[in-house]
């Protein structure tokens, strides 16, 4: 997965690098320790970042993005993006 790629994220609906959301997902959850930030509360239940981490998202380079291009909005509900995300889920819990 390349990090300087960008998608839109549809938990906090908005466009992020990818390296973005690995970054917030290391982020700890509920009460942290002083000067330490939480995770966003978008992302502390998002099932989107398996298709992130597989690079199954629609992305576009960062100096595509900047000149003006958009990603398509990944559609979580087709049929192999469930799957995906589905057998993260079975690994987790």
């Amino acid at each position: 997965m390349s990090k300087d790629r960008m998608f839109y994220c549809l938990p906090q609906q908005a466009y992020m690098r990818t390296d973005n959301c690995e970054k917030l997902r290391r982020r700890p959850t509920g009460k942290v320790p002083a000067g330490a930030q939480p995770k966003l509360r978008a992302c502390e239940g998002c099932t989107m970042y398996p298709l992130v981490d597989k690079d199954k998202v629609p992305t576009v380079t960062l100096t595509e993005y900047l000149g003006g291009q958009k990603p398509a909005i990944a559609n979580l509900q087709s049929a192999t993006n469930r799957k995906l995300i589905q057998a993260h889920l079975k690994e987790a819990g």
